[in-house]
């Protein structure tokens, strides 16, 4: 795919189905209000991952892990069949998993350090150690643009090869990054529509 290999990305509108997406949501929440219910939590969803998330981290981050373990429906998007199909037409000839999906809970009053919620510049080749033609499938959850936190993606950064400093909190930190050498952009997606970047 010509785009991918110059720009190192392609943005793929409606890809799956917004049903798709709200059932992995759906899902994930179900272990949550797990938690909620026994501790009698009675406010909205995010209300109440904030106040579990005060009252008792460790519950809060074992339902996150279960949810990067074993959560049936982050799996099956993970190895959709159309999914494998277009990686097969953007050139992976045999894809696979070389990490275990995750699903990422961001919002600022869900972290105690800004790294957990707002990731700093980096590349994932370096922390993952897959192959040089390997790619990250970015599937928001809502509709992100600017305001709430899209992704930033840097057209043709792909072909410096590993830029990074070090690894750290499982993100290859580029420290001092110079974006003027980049045109940076930072995509309005809708859920269903996903970004299929370079490593």
């Amino acid at each position: 795919h010509k785009l991918l290999s110059e720009d190192g990305y392609v943005i793929l509108r409606d890809f799956f189905t917004k049903d798709q997406i709200y059932n992995l949501i759906d899902s994930a929440k179900k272990i949550f209000e797990i938690q909620f219910k026994e501790r009698n939590y009675s406010g909205e969803f995010k209300e109440n991952m904030i106040r579990l998330f005060n009252e008792d981290e460790s519950v809060f981050i074992n339902c996150g892990k279960i949810i990067q373990q074993g959560l049936i429906e982050l799996y099956q998007i993970s190895v959709d069949t159309k999914l494998i199909e277009e990686l097969k037409d953007l050139g992976i000839e045999f894809p696979n998993l070389c990490t275990r999906p995750v699903l990422f809970f961001n919002h600022p009053k869900l972290a105690k350090e800004e790294v957990y919620y707002k990731t700093p510049v980096h590349q994932d080749w370096p922390s993952m150690q897959s192959s040089s033609d390997s790619l990250v499938v970015w599937v928001p959850l809502v509709d992100v643009n600017e305001k709430n936190g899209s992704i930033l993606i840097y057209p043709g950064s792909h072909k410096y090869g590993d830029l990074s400093n070090s690894v750290e909190g499982g993100f290859a930190k580029i420290d001092g990054f110079d974006s003027s050498r980049f045109s940076e952009i930072q995509p309005e997606l809708e859920v269903g529509d996903i970004a299929i970047f370079s490593t």
